[in-house]
């Protein structure tokens, strides 16, 4: 298990009645022709026990312990904390399961990601990307928010290996955790594409969700090669969802606490959903891409895709992409960028707020997203 520091400045914005003041800083494979299995771009007891202090540390506000008329505040038990080193805590996340391998030019990482957290928050995150953890009650105590991942023995490119398989108690275990208020976040989409593909990153995401109202479907939807996306090459391969660029699926709801203020990200062979009373964030009218619902005290999201994940949608580079095309004024992709063109900060500001809601002292630090 590798222990990552995923910093997201969820520091503090608790509520105005609570607090005259809070302060907190610091907080798959293919080329452009897909064959065979890859997904890849084209072109070139209660959840999260912490411990807790108030205070200040490092010149920063820390939270108070109590809310209206003396009564702790929703969080009381999350509030930020430092080491001797200066890391700062707030709320603990769980990352189960392989990270995406393929992304712009079938080489991408995850890192950006990884990075972002690091530099704006105070979350800690561990990272369970090789052996499959057992969900337990103890386990699921230590964290606020999970991230089911790539759930599979090998996650490798073209090779899945075999899904990983959840017991009847493990599953009853998360129910349990959600219901009593944990946050959890559901991707899908990792691999798999043409015929003949077995598709396995459903597998045990379905069966963990199995208590809710979500299930991804077996299907690969959103390819740039059935929706004519003749400009996709521009941002490394992904179909624009949501949004005016040329090739665009499906609209984001800006009225929902997942959609609000994205007007596009980009998607790769995603997995639509399958949901009968979970809100709709992202449709094309046919196809469900993400939704969200409450489940007792906890708060489920569910997005069909993991291009979210890669570092060439953050930071719109990649080795297979000429920088040049995006300052030519007679390119096609003059200005368009994956950075430039999706809101990949706004969808992660906005899944890790709401799957987090019950604890305050979350907040970001990114002058991209809007709050």
């Amino acid at each position: 298990m590798a222990r990552l520091r995923f910093v997201t400045r969820f520091c503090a914005a608790i509520a105005a009645a609570w607090l005259p003041v809070i302060a907190c800083s610091a907080s798959g494979g293919g080329n452009g022709n897909t064959t065979g299995n890859g997904e890849g771009g084209q072109g070139a007891s209660g959840p999260g026990a912490g411990s807790s202090s108030s205070g200040d540390f490092g010149g920063e506000i820390g939270l108070t312990s109590s809310g209206p008329g003396g009564e702790p505040p929703a969080d009381a038990g999350h509030q930020t904390t430092c080491d001797d080193a200066g890391n700062c805590t707030c709320i603990n996340i769980a990352s189960i399961g392989h990270e995406g391998v393929w992304g712009p030019c079938s080489s991408d990482s995850t890192t950006a990601l990884q990075n972002w957290l690091n530099t704006q928050s105070t979350a800690q995150v561990d990272n369970y990307n090789m052996e499959k953890p057992t969900l337990t009650p103890e386990f699921l105590a230590k964290y606020d928010v999970i991230l089911l991942q790539w759930m599979v023995t090998k996650g490798a490119q073209n090779d899945d290996g075999q899904p990983w398989q959840f017991t009847p108690d493990e599953v009853n275990a998360l129910k349990d955790w959600v219901n009593n208020g944990g946050g959890l976040i559901a991707l899908s989409g990792y691999q798999c594409n043409g015929q003949g593909c077995t598709i396995h990153d459903i597998t045990a995401t379905n069966q963990l969700l199995s208590f809710t109202d979500i299930q991804f479907n077996a299907d690969g939807v959103l390819d740039p090669a059935r929706t004519g996306c003749a400009n996709c090459n521009c941002w490394g391969g992904p179909v624009p969802l949501g949004g005016p660029l040329p090739g665009s699926v499906g609209t984001w709801n800006q009225d929902t606490p997942i959609g609000k203020d994205i007007q596009s990200v980009g998607a790769y062979i995603a997995r639509s959903i399958k949901s009968t009373t979970a809100t709709v964030d992202c449709t094309d009218g046919t196809n469900n891409f993400a939704v969200h619902e409450e489940v007792g005290k906890g708060h489920v999201v569910a997005y069909g895709d993991e291009w979210v994940t890669y570092s060439g949608q953050w930071l719109g580079t990649a080795a297979c992409l000429n920088a040049q095309m995006y300052t030519d004024p007679n390119s096609p992709c003059y200005e368009r960028s994956a950075a430039q063109v999706f809101q990949i900060s706004q969808f992660w500001y906005n899944a890790l707020k709401y799957a987090a809601s019950s604890i305050e002292c979350f907040t970001i630090e990114d002058p991209a997203i809007i709050k």
